[in-house]
């Protein structure tokens, strides 16, 4: 035991700022560096921010004048020792040091992990993510009360303050109020209606049904739903979306125009979901979603018609993918993207022979399956993914065709350069092209909740630079009020060409 010499008025004080507290058994300091007097109004413990001697990390010290006021952290501290839990913060075991009348005080220090709760980031999460967390802190009540402690939670403002979320999830923390379930058994249940009505402001009034119902079942102050109670009902269902095959929901939008120029739209788009065969343990768990865009090329009588042949077989050939109910691997379905668009170029081909004309197009396309995008590209048609958050960039996942983009590649110009380029619209891959009508093999995207995946033409990212069509993403609340705004933004911009997009909103 380490005897300060620290003057302080009465033996009841808090630690003054910058005051030394030392676990000799383990030869370590901690440095005090801030006090919260509310932090436990109604606890006989308190806490202060505090830094390792050495640096080396941050800590929530929690103290108590005498072993009782720290019963409820001293008790989880014990039973957490040999099996700590990611939805709880880590408490090192307890030390005690005396002070200058000899009076000694007992400390709990808690890890305090980097934490990423702003309420700007939580406001852009999506619903699923939000979903992930409210398991995460139920389950992290659970084993709470499990271990025979509670918060007793009042108010929404107590628990925001006992909630942290980072890249490892959400988890409990500020641990040194925390009371014995033996003396007061409701806490159990108020820590659970806190929580709920806590989170029955937050992007869960969006969340699947199950999720919602359970939280506003157990936000009733007339209810005595423990968190054990809530775990289980959340998981049962949870495990019933998974045997029936849940996956990834979409949301869906498209939009074509002829834009401000040209007199017709030679731009062909889809958005849909694939019927598939009968149901079976081949099937996707979720229908396979098919974004396309094609460009045509060849004036009017011979563009459009490519284009939308191109979009015809293509649906065509996934609708055929499905249609046995066999079991697809990932490298069967990159096969199949390789086929189907040399089947597509030949057909183009043929059908320009018959017309007597020459006629093509380029072709994007996302088809998403079991939660990952494979990909097909020819010419300069694009698809883009953008994760849902203002950091995050419009990131390009295929490469342009085109004279432009090999003098970027060769570093002969910069890329802001292709947009005024005299000859970018010069393209050296397309649909129609007996030698060139291939597409570039891609490694499948997975995607997550909160993904938009866009595939546009020429005619919306030449008029609209890719930070321009990630602020549309940002403040559009589904996939087609995206699609129609930056159609409507490419017009503003000039609409030089006929312009398409297609958008999946993952969730």
């Amino acid at each position: 035991m380490t005897l300060s010499t620290a003057t302080l008025s009465t033996a009841s004080d808090p630690l003054p700022i910058g005051e030394y507290v030392t676990d000799a058994t383990r030869n370590t300091s901690y440095i005090i560096t801030a006090f919260d007097e509310g932090l436990h109004a109604n606890s006989r413990s308190r806490s202060y921010e505090a830094v390792a001697a050495d640096g080396s990390a941050c800590f929530l010290l929690h103290e108590g004048l005498a072993l009782l006021d720290l019963a409820g952290t001293l008790t989880l501290s014990e039973r957490l020792e040999q099996k700590p839990s990611p939805y709880l913060a880590r408490l090192l075991p307890m030390f005690e040091m005396g002070w200058f009348d000899r009076v000694i005080r007992y400390y709990v220090p808690e890890v305090v992990a980097p934490d990423l709760m702003s309420v700007a980031w939580l406001n852009q999460q999506p619903k699923r993510q939000w979903e992930i967390w409210f398991e995460q802190l139920v389950e992290g009540l659970d084993i709470l009360h499990s271990c025979g402690v509670a918060f007793r939670l009042t108010d929404e403002d107590a628990v925001m303050r006992h909630i942290g979320v980072n890249s490892a999830g959400a988890h409990w923390r500020n641990l040194g109020a925390l009371v014995l379930l033996e003396d007061e058994p409701e806490a159990a249940y108020a820590d659970v209606r806190a929580l709920c009505a806590a989170l029955a402001h937050t992007r869960l009034v969006d969340a699947q049904s199950h999720v919602r119902y359970a939280l506003r079942r157990a936000a009733d102050p007339h209810e005595r739903i423990n968190a054990a109670m809530l775990l289980s009902g959340l998981r049962r269902v949870k495990a019933d979306s998974a045997h029936h095959g849940d996956g990834l929901e979409a949301e869906l939008g498209h939009a074509t125009s002829t834009g401000m120029v040209r007199a017709d739209n030679e731009d062909s788009v889809c958005a849909i979901e694939i019927t598939t065969g009968a149901a079976g343990e081949g099937q996707p768990r979720r229908k396979p979603i098919l974004l396309a865009v094609a460009d045509g090329m060849g004036g009017v009588e011979a563009g459009e018609v490519a284009s939308e042949l191109a979009i015809r077989a293509l649906t065509e050939a996934a609708q055929q993918l499905f249609a046995s109910g066999k079991k697809l691997s990932p490298a069967e379905i990159n096969a199949w993207v390789q086929r189907t668009v040399k089947d597509i170029n030949n057909l183009i081909v043929a059908e320009g022979e018959r017309r007597g004309n020459q006629m093509g197009a380029t072709l994007a396309f996302a088809l998403v399956v079991d939660g990952k995008a494979y990909l097909g590209n020819v010419g300069d048609s694009r698809i883009y993914l953008w994760r849902s958050s203002e950091d995050s960039p419009l990131i390009r996942l295929s490469k342009d065709h085109s004279l432009v983009q090999s003098l970027v590649d060769a570093g002969l110009l910069r890329d802001e350069d292709r947009y005024t380029h005299p000859e970018r619209s010069l393209i050296y891959r397309s649909l129609g092209d007996p030698k060139t009508g291939i597409s570039d093999a891609h490694e499948p995207v997975p995607l997550q909740p909160g993904d938009w995946l866009m595939v546009c033409s020429d005619g919306l990212w030449e008029m609209v630079r890719d930070e321009a069509m990630r602020d549309v993403l940002i403040f559009s609340s589904n996939a087609q009020i995206a699609c129609d705004r930056l159609v409507d933004l490419a017009n503003a911009n000039g609409g030089e060409d006929n312009i398409a997009v297609a958008i999946g909103k993952f969730l």
